[in-house]
């Protein structure tokens, strides 16, 4: 059983590091096919040494500062990166307990500043405790602590980030170098300076998330039940097809909802499990 939200994120995922591997191979491609150009007309602003290009006017920089200025810009990219990477696991799990909140009317709104995924878990009765190992709740913590410091201010880490790098950092280094197939490219764990990224540690932070919500999304089906899961999704697959139901039949009708389960949450179903429409 898994939630149609963890195929979204993974997609995300993929897309992400696509366009970053290819933003990396444009990059390094121009510097091979411009070396010539940069090595000899350093003192040319780019509007003279690449006339033709028709973008030139609205980045005109000396040559000889287009590699620190790229430097900057990948900066930027990259940090902006791991901020995304963050807001699209906050939405994956705002999406996940949305459907808990669907098959159990008790269970509170979760408000906009509620810290994720923590809320959510409490909210569920998940004990993260019992449920994760303690390095990856660490890792969790670890995620949060950064996103906030590069988003409120930046530089060096502080208060519980600091901490979290100086009593957690090793064990968190060792626990990933092992736990990822390829271990670990760029990410480290130990280092204070936060605010800045490599594109080997963004890939890094790609596959960490890949392995945390695989487990999450996991634990937070098996807390709804796949009984709920299901009673929710008959409700809306009638709610959304009435008359094709009629048309139907009971027969096919039962035959296309356990598809539409299938596809949604991965969960089997048998001809006789189905009630009649």
């Amino acid at each position: 059983m898994k939630s149609p939200f963890l195929s979204v994120f993974r997609n995300q995922l993929s897309e992400l590091n696509n366009r970053l591997s290819h933003y990396i191979f444009v990059w390094e491609q121009f510097s091979l096919d411009n070396a010539e150009t940069l090595a000899k007309k350093k003192g040319e602003q780019t509007t003279e040494a690449y006339q033709k290009n028709r973008f030139a006017p609205q980045y005109n920089v000396v040559l000889d500062k287009l590699e620190r200025s790229h430097d900057e810009t990948s900066t930027f990219i990259l940090k902006s990166l791991f901020i995304l990477l963050h807001t699209e696991f906050e939405v994956y799990m705002r999406d996940l307990y949305e459907v808990a909140r669907k098959t159990d009317d008790t269970l509170p709104d979760l408000a906009v500043k509620a810290r994720v995924p923590d809320k959510i878990f409490e909210n569920l009765n998940i004990d993260m405790g019992a449920s994760f190992e303690q390095k990856e709740i660490w890792t969790l913590e670890y995620l949060r602590l950064r996103r906030n410091r590069i988003v409120h201010s930046g530089g060096q880490s502080k208060g519980e980030l600091a901490a979290t790098i100086k009593n957690r950092g090793n064990a968190l280094q060792r626990y990933w170098q092992g736990r990822l197939t390829r271990g670990l490219f760029g990410v480290n764990f130990q280092s204070e300076e936060t605010d800045q990224f490599s594109k080997e540690e963004i890939f890094d932070f790609i596959n960490i998330w890949r392995l945390l919500t695989s487990k999450i999304d996991q634990i937070v089906c098996n807390r709804i039940s796949e009984a709920k899961i299901v009673k929710y999704l008959r409700a809306e697959f009638a709610d959304e097809r009435p008359g094709e139901i009629k048309r139907w039949g009971a027969i096919k009708s039962k035959k296309k909802f356990i598809g539409y389960v299938k596809m949604q949450y991965d969960i089997g179903l048998t001809l006789d499990a189905v009630d009649d429409f």
